[in-house]
Parts: structure tokens; sequence; C-alpha cells
């Protein structure tokens, strides 16, 4: 005798493996539908995949980056056949990073940089397969023009590579001197501790990209699980009648929508394979992965894969509930149940209350106060696909009892009521794209108030570059070659250099000398910067100069004080004569004339404080002077950079430029921008697709009544203007509502930051324009299907 407690398993996987079996034979249609559900639910899948992937990608990185960081020896010690002089000499190429780094071996065993063998010599350039392959090619000749008398001897192994595409050299040299600005000494590559992580506000940033992201693909998922739920529930019908019960059925419901899911689970699997190479190429924050290094976290990766069968077969019964299977027929139940208001708004006052204390204490670091902020941005956005419905009901009711729909068209007509009947399928299919937009939109906004510098320069100026260099590498003495020699590079439409440095009173100095001064009283040293008369027309608005001028120019903010004239200054900071400087004093004269800077200046130059042309002030009395090279470019020489990038690297191989346009912004945060957006028009395609799916499903179920209506003569153009609207009309209300929902969530996140808000209405509008284009589209790709269906073939029944 069979055990009765086991008869209720074997029956219920029975009749799950009966439904699978119909979802694979269940004839075209059947294939058709399982096909087009594995479909959506793979894009979903490989997308969670994606994800579970980020932190074993982020992981190795990591490592690979530690494993690079240097230890400088500990101060007071010198150097060692252990020890290595470095100095960074990062520039590009075009809109590429070029990192390098300069090294010079003190010793026999100076340490090694990992993906090296050995160290480079003078003269050597140890390189990385991508930028060895760069140089190889014709679109590197310009680049390699900067590194003409090194030859390269070794290329770079992946261990010591962050990603794959990274341009990284080491330039072999003996022209480092002792430890100062720019050049250390280290004992060691690799730490034992964490690498520098970004900055709070970029980490929440990414945060709510990832949840904006993926909250919609998990809606996408449980909508393409629901497909073909009228057709199947005929089938259903017709098992009835050979004698099977309303439980039989449901379960044998639920395994069609298994078998679905299995083969999604598949199909996303495979997508995320093959997309695993191609993301190799992406950077964020300088880190990258191998494809290697793309491995689903195995726990994210079981609960992918056992919860996603599993959400299949509840979603599938959840949906039968309100579906009564007879022998003669589908009945369901009628009419439909009224949406409740009350509960909805809890899922986002949840949210906001795990958000509240952030807001209220700032940005916190962690896992738990990343988990916190995961959890409460997803909730506002549930929210917003919980809200959904309601509304969608409310203003369809509203419309039927005498607003717009009365005084539209035919098309309208049937549109409005349609939605009067299916208003459920419509808010699912249109739940997705809100979400993606309201959280795009957050996100959006967030960085949008957190971007630094976005009105710094004037929209349609021509490109600024600012070459800078400190005084042991480029002295006063010979600031002007650096200047002459930049010049002259292609592209270059003027050169300005200039050395700056600070002054202090020399009163002040005495006073602290002998000991009468306060610590607590030592004023701001004065700014100083000494230049041509034709650099300091440029960077003020004199008029008349000649060599021997001094000007006094205000600081607009007031964060600088001008010199008296008539007041002495000590060029050189105190005690610099223990140091074996010589100290100089400074007479500001009788004739300095008061100024103001100029308008439009980029940004490390600055025209404040005291202006002294070379004859009125030696610059080589200035210790700790930095020489500035300020550069305007032909915006219509698009190589004119690089050009001088290499002349740069001849004159000193230290000196560093800064680039600066109208465009210009923080790179990580930038590059999280148009990551979020890029990511949220993928999330719409995605969902258009699974838009696209639900329509054409519901125009086979509709095939009756589209004959009908063709038999009677409505114009084709009305039923595809029906179309157009029934699905225009939800998308509107999702987008307003996702609108509202983003700016309110962004303008919360960025109390967090403590930032005002700030809308990028450009990216907003390209957003909705995005998701008004799939409506477009999911209306012309299912026209070829209305115009078949609408045939009078269609009325024939056996």
């Amino acid at each position: 005798m069979q055990d009765p407690r086991g008869r209720p398993a074997v029956r219920f996987t029975h009749d799950l493996l009966m439904g699978a079996r119909f979802a694979v034979i269940g004839g075209r249609h059947g294939w058709l539908r399982t096909v087009l559900t594995a479909l959506g639910v793979g894009l979903g899948v490989a997308v969670l995949l994606l994800a579970a992937a980020i932190p074993s990608a982020l992981t190795a990185a990591k490592h690979r980056e530690a494993a690079r960081t240097t230890v400088s020896v500990e101060e007071g010690h010198g150097p060692t056949d252990r020890t290595l002089l470095i100095a960074s000499v990062n520039s590009g190429y075009r809109d590429m990073a070029v990192n390098g780094l300069a090294v010079q071996a003190e010793g026999p065993h100076a340490p090694v940089p990992p993906g090296l063998s050995r160290l480079p010599g003078p003269g050597e350039l140890a390189v990385s397969p991508a930028l060895a392959e760069l140089l190889a090619s014709p679109d590197g000749a310009l680049l390699k023009e900067r590194f003409p008398q090194l030859r390269i001897t070794a290329h770079i192994g992946d261990e010591g590579l962050i990603n794959p595409g990274e341009l990284l050299y080491y330039q072999g040299t003996d022209a480092l001197r002792a430890p100062d600005d720019g050049v250390d000494r280290i004992t060691e590559f690799g730490t034992v501790g964490n690498p520098v992580e970004p900055e709070p506000l970029v980490v929440l940033a990414i945060i709510v990209g990832c949840a904006a992201l993926l909250v919609p693909v998990t809606v996408f998922v449980a909508t393409a699980i629901r497909l073909g739920g009228e057709r199947r529930d005929l089938r259903l019908a017709a098992l009835r009648l050979v004698g099977a019960d309303r439980a039989t059925t449901r379960r044998i419901a639920a395994g069609e929508a298994l078998a679905g899911s299995l083969l999604g689970l598949l199909t996303g699997t495979a997508l995320f394979l093959a997309v695993r190479i191609p993301l190799s190429s992406l950077t964020l924050f300088g880190l990258g992965a191998f494809p290697s290094d793309v491995v689903p976290d195995p726990v994210l990766t079981s609960v992918i894969a056992l919860g996603l069968p599993v959400c299949a077969v509840g979603v599938a019964l959840f949906t039968m509930r309100r579906v009564t299977v007879e022998p003669l027929g589908v009945t369901r139940k009628a009419p439909p149940l009224r949406r409740r208001l009350w509960w909805r708004p809890l899922l986002p006052a949840a949210g906001v209350a795990l958000l509240l204390p952030q807001v209220i204490g700032g940005v916190r670091s962690g896992d738990a106060a990343s988990a916190q902020v995961i959890v409460g941005v997803s909730l506002l956005l549930l929210g917003v696909a919980a809200f959904l419905p309601w509304l969608l009901d409310a203003v369809v009711a509203w419309l039927c009892r005498g607003g717009l729909g009365r005084r539209g068209g035919q098309s309208w007509h049937l549109a409005v009521r349609r939605l009067q009947l299916t208003s459920g399928t419509a808010s699912r299919s249109i739940s997705g794209i809100t979400v993606a937009v309201a959280g795009a939109i957050a996100a959006q906004v967030l960085l949008s108030g957190a971007l630094p510098g976005l009105t710094d320069m004037p929209r349609g100026s021509s490109r600024w570059v600012v070459a800078g260099a400190r005084e042991d590498t480029a002295p006063a003495a010979r600031a002007h070659r650096l200047d002459a020699r930049l010049g002259t590079a292609e592209g270059v439409r003027a050169s300005h250099g200039l050395i700056t440095g600070y002054a202090d009173s020399a009163a002040h100095q005495r006073a602290m000398a002998h000991g009468s001064g306060h610590e607590d009283d030592d004023p701001e040293p004065y700014p100083v910067t000494v230049a041509d008369c034709a650099t300091l027309r440029a960077l003020t608005r004199i008029t008349a100069c000649s060599d021997g001028d001094v000007f006094l120019a205000e600081d607009p903010d007031d964060a600088f004080r001008l010199p008296r004239p008539g007041e002495r200054l000590a060029l050189s900071p105190l005690g610099s004569e223990e140091a074996g400087h010589k100290p100089a004093t400074w007479t500001v004269p009788a004739t300095a004339r008061h100024t103001a800077p100029a308008r439009e200046l980029p940004p490390r130059v600055d025209a404040t404080g005291l202006l002294a042309t070379p004859r009125a002030l030696d610059a080589t009395h200035l210790h700790d002077a930095t020489v500035n090279v300020m550069l305007r470019l032909d915006p219509d020489r698009p190589d004119a950079l690089d050009h001088v990038r290499n002349i740069a690297a001849q004159v000193d191989i230290r000196a560093e430029l800064y680039t600066y346009d109208a465009a210009d912004t923080d790179d990580a945060l930038g590059t999280v921008r148009r990551a979020l957006a890029a990511g949220a028009v993928a999330v719409l395609v995605l969902i258009g697709a699974g838009l696209l799916i639900t329509t054409l499903e519901q125009l086979h179920e509709r095939a009756r009544l589209l004959s009908a209506l063709d038999a009677l003569g409505t114009p084709r153009t009305v039923l595809g203007l029906s179309v157009l609207w029934y699905t225009t009309i939800p998308v509107v209300l999702g987008l307003t509502l996702a609108v509202a929902c983003g700016l309110g969530l962004g303008t919360l996140l960025l109390h967090m930051v403590d930032r005002p808000p700030m809308p990028d209405w450009p990216t907003i509008l390209t957003l909705t324009g995005t998701a008004a284009v799939v409506i477009v589209g999911v209306t012309v790709m299912s026209l070829p299907l209305l115009w078949r269906l609408m045939r009078p073939e269609g009325l024939r029944t056996e």
C-alpha cells in the first residue's frame, strides 16, 4: 500500500512535468509562447548574472590594484640595495588614459613591479600588451613619438594589469634624484591593506544605479513568466473536459511556466557567457575585469537558479487564483476586484524610513549601510510599480465616466474600453518602464547635483591646456624654455608662461623669528605671479603694461588679502636659511596698480594677488615655486593636445598636463553617469521587447474579435491607432509618475550628501524620449500581425 503522505508530492511533480511537456509539444503556438517566455526570462537572467558577477570582478581588480601599490621607506631612511626611486609620468593619448611610472633602481635587489621579471634600465620601456599593440599600429604613430629614444624590452603580464585594455608602461631612467615632491623612494610593491576606496558619493550613485536597473529587470521577468495566459486557459478547459480537476489544471499551468523559466535560465546563461568578453573592455575608477574575473557569486547564482523556477510556479499559481476552469470554457471572476489604495503608500514610506537615518546623519560606509540604501531605494521604486495599477484604474474610470474618453474617436474608445477590461495586464507591462525611468532619473539627479565644475568654463570656449612643473624639475631660471618649446607644438594658438609662488609679510617673519609673534595669528601668505605683459593681459583686464610694472588683482571671493604698496615682503619662507637658501626680501612698489582677474581662466591658473613682470621681481628668489604654461589649443586640430604631450615629455619627463574645456567633468562620476544612462536605455529596450511580446500575445487572443471587426467594416487604421492608444495611455501615466518619483528620490538622495538639486533635463528628456520611441516601435512592429489577424477567415470555428 502506498504511503498517502507521498501522493500529493508525486501528484504535484507529475502535473508539473505534464505542463512542461505541453509547453514543448503544444504545437506552433505553444512553441512560440515558450520561446517568447524563454527569451524574456533569459534577458532578465543575463542581467541578474552580470550583477551577481560584479563583486568577484571588482575583488579581482582590487587585488591586482593592491599588488601594484607602492610602499615608501620610513622617514629618515636613505637608499639601500633594496630601494627604488619612482616618479609618476601619467599622461593620455586622445581620449585614452596612458599611465606610466619612471623607475630607477638604487641597488641590485630593488623591488620589481608585478607582471615583470626585472626592472627596465635607462632607455628601456616595459609596456602592457594593449599599449604595445597601439604603438605598433598606425593609430599609435603619434604616441610613438613620445618615446623616441626608448626601446621596448618587456611586456607586462596580466597580474600587473587592472584590466586587459590598460595602457601602462614602466620607463627606466637615471635622471631621478633624492625623494622630493613627485619622486618617492619605495621598498616594495603590494600592500596588505585595502586599496583606496572611491568617494562615498560615487558609491551611493553606483548603489542607486544598480537598484534602479535591477528592480525593473525583476519586474520584467515576472511579466515574462505570465505570457500566454488566455490561450493556456483554453487548453486547460479541454483537460477539465477529460476529467482533470481544478487543482490539477493549476499545477499543469504552473508546469508550463516552469518549462519557460528553465529554458530562460539556459538562454540567460548563454547570453551571459557571450557578453563576458566584450565587458572586459569596460573600466570604472580605473578598475576593469578580465573575462576570467566575471564569475557570478555562487550564493547569488544559486538564488537565481533556484528562485526563478520557484517564482515561475508561484506566479502561475497566483495568476490562476481568479480563473475558474470548467469543461466548457474558462470563466474569470467578475467584476474585477477594486484596487485599494491604503497599502500602496506603505512601500515608499518604508523606503523613506530606511533612508532617513542617512539623510539626517550623512552617507555611511559599510555593508550594512549599503544594504540599507539598496533596500530603501528598491522599496521606493517598487512603490511606483504598486501605485501605477491603481492610478491607471482611476484614470480609465474617469475617462469612461465622461472625461476625455467621450471626446475621442473610434480608436480612442476602443483603447479605453480595452484598458477598462484588461488594465491589470497593461499596468504590469508598463511597470517595468516606470521603475526603470524613475530609478534612472533619481540617479541622474544625484549625479547632476554632485558633479563639480559643470559651469566652471563658458560654453563654446576653446580648449585650454595647462602644463605644470615644480621648481625642482623646471627652475624658474629655465621656465622660458618650457614655454618656448610648448608654444611651437602643432595646433597651439597661444602660449603663456607664468611662475607662481607665495610671499610672507617681512614684518611678521621678523616677529616670529624673535619670538614676539604668535602662531595662532599667522596670516595667510600673499599669492605671487611673475609673468610677462602678454601673459598678464591674458590673465587680467589690464590694458597698459610694460616690463617693470606690478599689479594687485582683487580676489572676487575674498579668499586672499592683498599686500599694500610699500609693504616689504619675504620671498623665502621662515627657516629657509637653515635649508641653505639665501633669504630674499622685496618691497611692493608704490606704483602698483589695482586690477581684476579675467573672466575666462582655466582651473589651476590663479590671477589674484600680486602680479609682477620679470624686471620688477626676480622669480628665482621664489622657493617652492610652480611653473605653469597656459596653452590655448585650436579646436579644429584634434591631435593638438597629443603634440603638446609629446614635446612636454621630451622637455621634462615629469611635466604634468591638465586639460580643460566646456565639457570637462569629474571622470569617475562622469563615467557612472554615462553608464547609468546607457544602462537605463538598455533596460528600456529590454522592457520594450517584453511589451512587444505581451502586445503580440494579446493580439493573438483577440483574433476572433479582430476578425469580427474587420467583417463589420472597421478600418484598419482605426484598429492600428487603438493599439497605439492602448500602449500610450499607460506609458504616459507611468512616465509622469516616474518623473515625479525620480525627482523626489533624487532630491532625497542629494540631502544625504548635502548638495542642492540640479535636475539634468537633457538626460531626463532622453530617457522619456526613449520610452516614447519604445511605444511607437512596439506599435509599428505589432501592425503586421494585426493586419494578418484582421481577416474574416478568423471567424471560422469547429
